[in-house]
């Protein structure tokens, strides 16, 4: 996700002073998280099967694109996240490589779509996805300056969720511990999921596992 910005900083004792177009505030150098949690992160089946078909029309339209969209769930008393639903947001200008929103009225729609959906859910907005899709047999499988840049400057979003896709056929890889895998036979299609979150150390990747089901393999 691209803003339609770059902040410019300047460093003030403990603190950094971001410019915006229009703007100037602190900023605390460390991330400090929104809420505290206990990982690993959670999903259930039907968010799951949803990110990956919404992956899978990305990779699949003409030219391939990104996409884009908000993740909604709860906070259970034992401090865990659980992600029950994700929704695609058609805004924003989906490219093979990233979603750019160009102005500030697009981030605002971006806001309160996510407040509204929040409202009617009754459910906490939990932070957006988008995919990365495999461009000449390659798919870059990890967060970009653009996205960590967007993923730092949301007060709003406690994770940040990427959806790899790629063709060719399943190999198990036992270092993805911690990641959501899976694999569509009738494509071919190979799925990660990986999810990061706002640490006190910065922007980390943190477990992800699905709610046990018969659909995604996960290890």
């Amino acid at each position: 996700m691209q803003l339609p910005f770059r902040p410019l900083r300047w460093s003030c004792g403990e603190f950094d002073l971001l410019s915006i177009p229009g703007i100037i505030f602190l900023s605390m150098r460390k991330i400090h998280p929104l809420i505290y949690f206990r990982t690993p992160i959670l999903f259930e089946e039907e968010a799951v099967r949803e990110l990956c078909r919404l992956a899978r029309r990305g990779y699949e339209i003409k030219f391939k694109r990104e996409t884009f969209g908000f993740l909604f769930g709860t906070l259970s008393k034992r401090k865990r996240i659980v992600v029950r639903r994700s929704f695609y947001y058609r805004g924003g200008e989906k490219r093979r490589t990233g979603v750019v929103f160009k102005n500030w009225s697009a981030i605002r729609r971006i806001i309160y779509r996510r407040k509204e959906l929040a409202r009617r859910l009754r459910m906490r907005f939990l932070g957006n996805f988008h995919s990365h899709v495999e461009i000449a047999g390659e798919v870059f499988k990890g967060l970009s300056l653009e996205d960590r840049e967007s993923f730092f400057f949301d007060p709003m979003a406690i994770i940040e969720t990427i959806v790899f896709l790629w063709s060719g056929p399943f190999k198990p890889n036992r270092s993805t511990s911690g990641t959501i895998v899976g694999f569509e036979p009738r494509t071919g299609y190979n799925y990660r999921i990986r999810v990061y979150a706002k640490r006190r150390n910065g922007i980390r990747q943190v477990r992800a596992k699905v709610i046990p089901s018969d659909v995604v393999i996960v290890f």
